[in-house]
């Protein structure tokens, strides 16, 4: 590979993980850098084990390296399982592997921490750039470069140096010293003891232990410490041990632990269960190496001073449980190869001034400070529950975790994940996966802005207005008044029709039937012709959003949520007028899917997808036709108004029955369940279908208004004086449809910008608020807001399909 780097050379104290990855990561990329280890050797066996999980393994498929670990892991993590201080299993996850690598393509292995180290040391050609015995003990910040020199009184100069050394860095502490002697405040003072640990550990490997199977992950809750167990390679087994030391002690009060202190601690534990028939003495016993340690936690507030970096354990200290630490070295490693490579690029000279460098430094921290942060944070509370630190975890864990969804672990992966870096220069294999990583979108998720807390006010401002509009206005101008007499004498006064006084022969229901004909009566039978066609392209405009409440409904991720059952607001929309519900619904959607990750999540699926059309044709479209059809018998019409009321609710039940008909029958016959991975193509009919039917009643409607002259728009949309009196039941029913109209359109137009913004802000459209309210606008216009928001769901379904993911970076 030619040399990209020009005279830049890089200097890495440390060959360890975040050492050995970076200078694996320049070399590819054509950089000079030279490794200065301060052991005699590289990949001492020290006891150690790594978890290498989907984020760090992203990047080493990028540095060739994939395909060893997994062979010298040998058993990726297939089950992980929870259990008490019997040794009882009271939670698990038995397909943990298959979920994860169909979310997030990349498995979850366990192997000697050395053996990763040789791994990374075995693809770096350069072998000859790789010091041992090399102990950093001073570092100088000359204007034009660093200078190192090591315990062997050796000096080595280069561009800049990374300490890749550890929590006890030697890098950082010069750094410090440095900083102090140049600008005292850069470094907070403080935190030369602001180091916690509040735990330590015996790590150890064994060999030869039976009761752990291959490809378990096992985690043993105790009041005060706590175990993980993975299983290891061969005859491996792989083991932590992790005490509550009684108090956080900070910097120069963490305590080194002699072995005579952990075989002391050892045997406290000795018959301690890690399950019914496996005591802790068998893992002790068998042990091949321990090391007894504590575990400092912690992100410092800075990485890096003029020509000095830190990376890896230097920067950010994790607590081992989540086994976050040397996967977030990697990924600290790889964002700062980018931002250099970067600078090289942008670089004529391929040469970097102070300046350029500290820029690269300060990108590196901010892009990576946030995450490594909520990661230690995570790390520790997950390690406080384990060991049922206080009375709450500990009833936690006996009661509230064994009964804890599937979903919510996997829904957490995507924070973990998702949001990891990877080589931005370097291609990422082909690998098929239901959840995209961050970089592979338009842009980073983010949470919504403050406009969305305007909306939801807006949106109860309108369910108010709805109700003095609908109701409070239809008391005062005398409709109802009128709806009330029409139903006691059981007559429509100025049309002189008859209502029928039974529908189902059961009171309570004949009464709302009743008032409800008296109301759609004089609309569908009226002679102006202003009146029926209003409230025909009113129902053709809410037949897209009638299918996007049922698809939402039967949507999987949605299940449990407030706007999980359609047949519900189905029946509060046709009681209280939809210009009054849409907007509590539209709110409850919101807050359904607030968070950054929600389009991004599994459970994108509509099970029942093939049978809501069918549903909507049945239960809505040949009903609302029937509503219009010239039966010259009054009853017969009445019937027909009548048997229209629930059919919003129709649609929902109708799905629930037709999916359920299939499923029996499917059953019966010895048949598999059909997939819903085909669910996208039933939704893009539903869409189509509705979206092309309400178009074609707004152009009809608008062409016809603009090419008559007995027809007026604004006389079929707008409202006269809504309160004041009026003096027939069938102009107080028009000016009640209007409002109705008017309002959920007005509604529809908020959520619609709001699901624009949200697929924008997901990092899945590039369509940004003010260009959807223009979109939004003309289509309101041109095609009708029932269509507008068949074909906003339309795109919106294809952005968050049920497609496979892979690296657009090939």
């Amino acid at each position: 590979m030619s040399p990209k780097g020009g005279n830049v050379k890089v200097l890495i104290a440390g060959g360890s993980i975040a050492g050995l990855s970076l200078a694996l990561m320049l070399e590819q990329n054509g950089i000079d850098f030279l490794v200065l280890e301060a052991y005699p050797s590289i990949a001492p066996q020290v006891g150690a084990s790594i978890g290498v999980l989907p984020n760090g393994l992203r990047i080493l498929n990028q540095l060739g390296c994939y395909e060893d670990v997994i062979a010298a892991a040998e058993y990726p993590v297939e089950k992980v399982v929870f259990r008490d201080s019997r040794g009882e299993r009271f939670w698990s996850f038995d397909n943990f592997g298959e979920q994860i690598t169909e979310r997030h393509t990349y498995p979850v292995v366990f192997l000697d921490r050395r053996m990763l180290i040789q791994i990374l040391y075995d693809n770096i050609q350069q072998k000859d750039k790789i010091l041992t015995s090399e102990r950093v003990v001073s570092v100088t910040n000359n204007p034009d470069e660093a200078i190192v020199t090591t315990k062997s009184g050796k000096t080595y100069t280069g561009t800049f140096l990374v300490g890749a050394d550890g929590i006890h860095s030697a890098v950082r502490q010069q750094m410090w010293e440095n900083a102090q002697k140049v600008d005292p405040t850069w470094i907070d003072a403080s935190e030369e003891d602001a180091l916690p640990a509040t735990y330590a550990c015996i790590f150890g490997i064994s060999r030869g232990v039976s009761g752990i199977e291959k490809g378990t992950l096992t985690s043993v809750f105790n009041e005060h410490f706590s175990y993980l167990v993975p299983s290891g390679p061969g005859d491996r087994t792989y083991w932590f041990l992790v005490r509550n030391m009684g108090k956080a002690l900070h910097g120069s009060e963490i305590p080194r632990f002699t072995k005579d202190e952990e075989e002391s601690l050892a045997r406290e534990h000795w018959d301690d269960c890690i399950t019914p028939n496996l005591r802790f003495s068998e893992l002790y016993k068998n042990k091949i190496s321990s090391v007894y340690t504590a575990l400092p936690e912690y992100v410092y507030k800075r990485w890096y001073f003029q020509r000095v970096m830190t990376i890896g354990d230097a920067a950010h200290k994790f607590e081992p449980l989540t086994g976050q630490g040397g996967n977030n070295a990697i990924e600290t490693a790889a964002a700062l190869t980018n931002h250099l490579v970067a600078a090289l690029d942008a670089s004529s000279s391929k040469e970097l001034s102070a300046a350029e460098i500290t820029s690269i430094f300060e990108k590196t921290q901010h892009q990576r400070e946030d995450r490594t942060r909520s990661l230690v944070k995570a790390s520790h509370a997950r390690q406080r529950l384990e060991c049922m630190e206080t009375p709450l975890l500990k009833f936690i864990a006996n009661f509230i975790v064994p009964y804890v969804p599937k979903s919510m672990l996997t829904d957490r992966w995507v924070d973990t994940y998702s949001a990891a870096v990877s080589l931005n220069m370097l291609p990422i294999p082909v690998k098929k996966r239901t959840i995209p990583y961050y970089d592979e979108l338009l842009r980073f998720p983010s949470s919504r802005s403050r406009f969305s807390s305007i909306v939801y006010i807006l949106l109860a401002a309108l369910s108010f207005l709805a109700y003095q509009l609908l109701f409070e206005a239809g008391r005062e101008n005398g409709t109802f008044s009128q709806v009330r007499e029409a139903v006691i004498n059981s007559s429509i006064g100025e049309s002189g029709l008859n209502l029928k006084p039974s529908y189902t022969g059961f009171l309570p229901i004949d009464r709302i039937l009743k008032t409800l004909v008296a109301i759609f009566l004089p609309a569908v039978t009226s002679s102006n012709p202003e009146q029926p066609l209003q409230l025909i392209y009113f129902l053709s405009s809410m037949l897209p959003l009638i299918a996007v409440f049922t698809v939402e409904g039967y949507r999987r991720k949605n299940r449990w949520t407030a706007i999980a059952s359609p047949s519900i607001w189905g029946i509060l929309y046709q009681l209280r007028g939809i210009g009054c519900i849409a907007p509590i619904y539209f709110a409850f959607s919101m807050f359904t899917s607030r968070k950054s990750t929600f389009l991004l999540l599994p459970g994108r699926e509509v099970s029942a997808a093939r049978f809501i059309l069918p549903a909507l044709i049945v239960g809505y479209i040949v009903p609302t036709v029937l509503l219009f059809f010239p039966f010259n018998n009054p009853e017969t019409r009445q019937g027909i108004i009548a048997f229209w009321q629930p059919a919003p609710v129709l649609v929902s039940c109708f799905t629930y029955v037709f999916a359920g008909i299939e499923e029996a029958t499917k059953k019966a016959s010895g048949c598999k369940k059909s997939t819903s991975e085909n669910s996208i193509s039933h939704l893009r009919t539903i869409y189509q279908t509705t979206g092309v039917i309400a178009a074609c009643v707004h152009l009809s409607v608008v062409t016809g208004c603009l090419i008559s002259g007995d027809l007026s728009l604004t006389r079929l949309f707008i409202p006269r004086d809504s309160f004041g009196q009026v003096g027939r039941l069938v102009d107080g029913v028009l000016i009640f449809f209007q409002n109705d109209f008017l309002l959920v359109t007005v509604a529809s137009f908020l959520w619609s910008l709001v699901n624009i913004s949200d697929l924008y802000r997901s990092g899945l459209s590039n369509v940004n608020w003010r260009t959807g309210v223009c979109a939004l606008f003309a289509g309101f216009v041109f095609i009708g807001p029932g269509a507008t928001v068949a074909a906003l769901w339309f795109l919106r379904e294809e952005a968050i399909g049920l497609r496979h993911w892979h690296s657009n970076r090939q």
